[in-house]
């Protein structure tokens, strides 16, 4: 893992400089009323997209010709390396989400401590290999308060994912959850300064996981049912309530040690394939830009709102997501 960034602070903010001087001769076509524009530097080359609040929009960076937000491949970036989404805040203000998507290099703000996954109030700016990524935010509701958050929406502190092995006897009593240590950052609010004299205020919560790394031994109750199926092949995940909070990947994983699992998550599916995710009371399933897509109903979708008398969602050609009602 990347335990140091690549460029140092000054390079971080004359990337900030040219930024803003580009997407300054090129204006929104629609004003947003309010969101984050979102841009990416490398080196001299600018990209940039508007992201706007409330409207379930969001974005992908990465080298993958799909993304929302493109890198030049190369050794310090992934296929799919982030997702941004603006997210709304307990004090009724909106700010913005930003996850690692289970990459082996951490992202970077002026602090030169590694993260994976932040919510930001005000303006944004990290270092990721040799780029730099940022957000501006629009509109009045912007955030400029420190955060009391630990993930977005919620008031309470970070809480370790269970993770137990899917191989235990269903009749026999659960097996004791292991809690991973959490990191030191984790539910820590730290202020920082960026650009046009804003305070930015940035709380580190828990990254994203995989989904092999959440199968329960049984269904129980604060856990969620989800049933993997291809043409010959199935098999049955409970994950827990709380871990769609930080968000759960799902997508064709090598090193995944369920032989059930790796036998359904085939080839033809993206190695990060479709974010779970909760916002508030909704839990939301997000196509990461993958090759194959994803399809609900028979339509190609980006975002699905998942309702609470389930769904069922097609990965790719085959496989099929059946999300199972909430009981």
């Amino acid at each position: 893992m990347m335990a140091e960034p690549r460029i140092d602070v000054a390079t971080m903010r004359r990337a900030l400089s040219t930024a803003e001087a580009v997407m300054a001769l090129n204006p929104p076509e629609s004003p947003m009323a309010e969101g984050y524009r979102l841009f990416r530097v490398s080196g001299g080359d600018v990209a940039w997209m508007d992201l706007p609040a409330n409207s379930g929009a969001y974005a992908v960076f990465g080298s993958h010709p799909r993304c929302d937000v493109k890198f030049a491949p190369g050794d310090d970036v992934c296929v799919r390396h982030l997702v941004a989404t603006c997210c709304n805040l307990g004090d009724g203000s909106f700010g913005l989400r930003l996850m690692d998507l289970q990459t082996s290099i951490p992202f970077f703000v002026d602090d030169d401590v590694p993260r994976r996954s932040i919510v930001v109030s005000g303006p944004l700016l990290v270092r990721i290999g040799k780029h730099v990524v940022g957000g501006l935010p629009v509109g009045s509701r912007a955030a400029s308060k420190v955060l009391q958050v630990s993930s977005c929406g919620m008031s309470e502190p970070p809480r370790a994912l269970e993770s137990v092995s899917a191989k235990a006897d269903v009749d026999a009593a659960p097996p004791p959850l292991p809690v991973p240590v959490p990191s030191p950052t984790e539910g820590i609010t730290t202020s920082h300064r960026f650009a046009r004299g804003e305070i930015s205020h940035i709380t580190s919560v828990r990254p994203v996981s995989h989904i092999e790394e959440m199968i329960a031994s049984r269904a129980k109750s604060g856990y969620v049912r989800l049933t993997l199926q291809s043409s010959e092949r199935s098999a049955a995940v409970e994950l827990p309530q709380h871990a769609l909070d930080d968000g759960v990947l799902l997508g064709r994983a090598d090193n995944c040690l369920d032989r059930g699992l790796r036998a359904v998550l085939s080839t033809h599916i993206s190695r990060t394939h479709l974010l779970l995710l909760r916002d508030g009371a909704e839990i939301m399933a997000l196509d990461l830009c993958s090759t194959n897509g994803t399809r609900y109903g028979g339509q190609k979708v980006r975002r699905v709102m998942i309702p609470a008398e389930g769904l069922a969602l097609t990965l790719g050609p085959e496989l099929t997501l059946i999300w199972h009602p909430q009981t």
